[in-house]
């Protein structure tokens, strides 16, 4: 076993419901933090979590050594940046319009890409966008920007779990009826996972790695997964 102090294991990540989502006492909470933490226990290390937007979260994760970071999708341009501790879940992603929008069947992508749509800079969804070529992205720092500019007829489009896209218009008061499963993007449908910097110490790594085994083994994922609706 590694002997790590506190200090020396920032874990980095955003406010994404239902993953990481923000308690009433101001505590974070969520299925993804519930896993992580039960890691941590696991290896009898005490983290440190830092809540910040998705883009920096991404470069410190990136540049800070023994830094963690979740959840993060693991996509084929990611695969060799970091150390991966395991999966969480898998997305299932969509676009999304509203139905007064969009009244007609999308069998494309290219039809959708000169509608207004907005994505985390350095997120998973971002990247796919600038690589498809899509013209008016608008840049957010926090989740509950989309969802706002969308209901106000800001942005037309939006790149979601169906999962996810409930629980953000319950938490946020708008009407899911409303909306429109537009069509799916297979090539986001990547696992959710758990990572470290490149230059983490592999000692660490591992013993994290092994954590991440045994909790599995254990079924803690498999019951959190049941607690807060994660599909498996």
């Amino acid at each position: 076993m590694v002997s790590v102090n506190a200090e020396e294991v920032k874990v980095v990540t955003e406010y994404l419901t239902p993953y990481q989502v923000k308690n009433a006492d101001g505590s974070l909470g969520g299925f993804s933090t519930e896993v992580v933490k039960a890691i941590f226990k696991q290896a009898n290390i005490t983290p440190h979590f830092v809540v910040m937007p998705w883009a920096r979260a991404y470069e410190v994760a990136k540049s800070e050594k023994n830094t963690m970071i979740f959840s993060i999708a693991r996509t084929e341009e990611r695969d060799e940046l970091f150390h991966w501790l395991g999966g969480l879940t898998k997305e299932k992603l969509y676009f999304w319009g509203l139905k007064k929008n969009f009244s007609k069947a999308i069998n494309n992508i290219s039809q959708l890409k000169n509608f207004h749509i907005a994505a985390s800079r350095n997120s998973n969804i971002s990247q796919y966008l600038l690589k498809e070529n899509f013209n008016n992205i608008y840049f957010i720092t926090v989740e509950e920007q989309s969802m706002k500019m969308f209901y106000s007829n800001r942005i037309d489009l939006l790149i979601e779990t169906e999962l996810n896209i409930k629980y953000r218009t319950e938490k946020l008061g708008f009407d899911f009826n409303k909306m429109r499963k537009l069509i799916a993007i297979d090539e986001l449908n990547n696992d959710l996972s758990i990572a470290m910097n490149l230059q983490s110490d592999l000692q660490l790594v591992l013993q994290l790695q092994q954590a991440y085994s045994e909790i599995k083994q254990k079924g803690i994922i498999k019951s959190l997964k049941k607690k807060w609706s994660i599909p498996h």
